[in-house]
């Protein structure tokens, strides 16, 4: 591995491509993020058999045998996952599709989309993926406006999703 290999890609070189949206530059993506649901008090919980230092004799001590260790719990397959809604960031310009598809979504006029988020190394070539599954706009937000202030005006869409997942094929980052 060569030194340029191990160095962390900037966070400042991303696209965002989905199929409801023409091609657009965004400013910013948050929410980018998935955690492993946590079982709650009425959920089985998978424990591992007591340990010979769990067992007493009659008399309510330890035996004096060699303890034998604790196998690790193992995770149970395809545990429940979650994430926060996606936010994407971008500064006002004279296109509108942001707007159109958050109203296209509240009038009932359009579906689910995936939004895949592509990072980028120094040439521009999509080096990591991930796409957020049946995407959906639950918020528009528009700029803060401010008349003392020399700040770009920006309008975010906050997208609730069913998942993420990493991209196996970087071709579907490709412009």
């Amino acid at each position: 591995m060569t030194a340029a290999e191990s160095n962390p890609y900037g966070a400042h070189r991303f696209r965002v491509r989905c199929d409801a949206l023409p091609k657009l530059g965004f400013s910013e993506v948050r929410g980018l993020s998935v955690a492993v649901e946590q079982p709650t008090s009425g959920e089985p919980r998978s424990e591992s058999p007591p340990s010979e230092t769990d067992r007493l004799d009659r008399r309510g001590r330890h035996p004096r045998k060699r303890p034998t260790p604790r196998p690790r719990p193992r995770s149970p397959p395809n545990r429940a996952t979650s994430s926060p809604p996606l936010e994407l960031c971008r500064g006002v310009t004279d296109d509108r599709s942001l707007w159109a598809w958050f109203r296209a979504w509240v009038d009932g006029e359009t579906t689910p989309q995936d939004v895949r988020i592509c990072l980028l190394d120094a040439t521009g070539e999509p080096v990591r993926g991930w796409v957020c599954r049946a995407a959906t706009p639950v918020r528009w937000t528009g700029p803060h406006l401010v008349a003392d202030a020399a700040a770009v005006a920006t309008e975010s869409l906050e997208l609730t999703h069913e998942g993420i997942d990493a991209l196996a094929d970087l071709d579907e980052c490709a412009d």
